[in-house]
C-alpha cells in the first residue's frame, strides 16, 4: 500500500514536470520583483519563478492557497527522506528544477534533429492536458473531502498493508492525499460523462475509420494467407 501511495505521488510528479516542460518557452523578460535566474539571454523573474512554485506545489498536492503550500513546506524537513515533497517545496530545489527544464526545453526547440511536427504535437497535448487537469482541480476541489473517520477507516481496513506503521500526522497526511486522489478520479469521471451527456460528441468518423483501417489490415492479411498457398498450387 505504501508502494502504491508514493506510485501516485510520482506520477502526479511526473506529469506536472511535462506540464512545466511545455509552458516554459512562454517565459517573458523579466517582469518586475527582480530576477531570480538568468540563462544566457533568458531570465525568470522571481514573479515567474513563485508562480511555478505555486502553481507546481497546489496542483501536485491538490492545495487551495499559497499559504497551503507555504504551511507544508514549512514542514518538510519532518519528511520522510524518501518523500519526492522534499525536493520540490523547497525553493532551492524548485529552481534547479526549473533551470534543468529550461535548458531541456530550448535544447529540444533548437535541436534540428528533432521532428518538429511531433515535438509541436506533444507540446500541444500537453498544454490540453495542463488545463484540464487545472480545470478540474479548481471545478473539483471545494467537493473533495476527506475526514478523520474516513481516515481511520482507512487504516483499520488496511493495517495489515502497513506493517506496524504508526498512525502519526505524517501518515495522516499520507493517507488523506491518498483518499483524495482515489475520490478526485471518480468525481473526475463523473464530471467527464455528464459533460459528454450535454454535448455533441459524434465519434463516427472514427468508427468509420477504424472499420476501414481494419478491412485493410484483414485484406493485408488475407493476401499474405493466399500468397503461400498460390505459389503451393504452383510447384511442379
Amino acid at each position: 500500500m505504501r508502494h502504491k501511495m508514493k506510485s501516485s505521488k510520482l506520477f502526479s510528479i511526473a506529469i506536472i514536470t511535462a506540464i512545466i516542460s511545455a509552458v516554459l518557452g512562454a517565459l517573458s523578460c523579466d517582469s518586475g520583483g527582480g530576477w531570480a535566474v538568468k540563462i544566457d539571454s533568458d531570465t525568470i523573474s522571481i514573479d515567474e519563478f513563485n508562480n511555478y512554485y505555486y502553481a507546481f506545489n497546489k496542483t501536485t498536492y491538490n492545495l487551495k492557497s499559497n499559504e497551503d503550500v507555504d504551511k507544508l513546506a514549512a514542514e518538510v524537513d519532518t519528511l520522510d527522506p524518501r518523500d519526492p515533497r522534499r525536493q520540490y517545496l523547497l525553493k532551492s530545489n524548485f529552481i534547479d528544477h526549473l533551470v534543468a527544464q529550461r535548458l531541456l526545453y530550448n535544447k529540444a526547440v533548437n535541436d534540428s534533429s528533432i521532428d518538429k511536427k511531433e515535438l509541436n504535437t506533444t507540446i500541444e497535448l500537453a498544454k490540453m492536458q495542463t488545463v484540464a487537469t487545472y480545470y478540474l482541480g479548481k471545478k473539483l476541489k471545494d467537493k473533495i473531502t476527506v475526514t478523520d473517520a474516513e481516515v481511520e477507516k482507512f487504516y483499520t481496513e488496511n493495517r495489515s498493508d502497513f506493517r506496524g506503521v504508526p498512525l502519526n500526522d505524517e501518515f495522516i497526511n499520507r493517507i488523506k492525499q491518498q483518499l483524495v486522489f482515489q475520490k478526485s478520479s471518480v468525481a473526475s469521471n463523473e464530471y467527464i460523462m455528464e459533460l459528454m451527456a450535454e454535448s455533441k460528441v459524434n465519434k463516427e468518423g472514427f468508427k468509420n475509420y477504424i472499420q476501414s483501417a481494419g478491412k485493410t489490415e484483414s485484406k493485408t492479411e488475407d493476401k499474405g494467407q493466399q500468397e503461400p498457398a498460390a505459389q503451393e498450387q504452383a510447384a511442379p
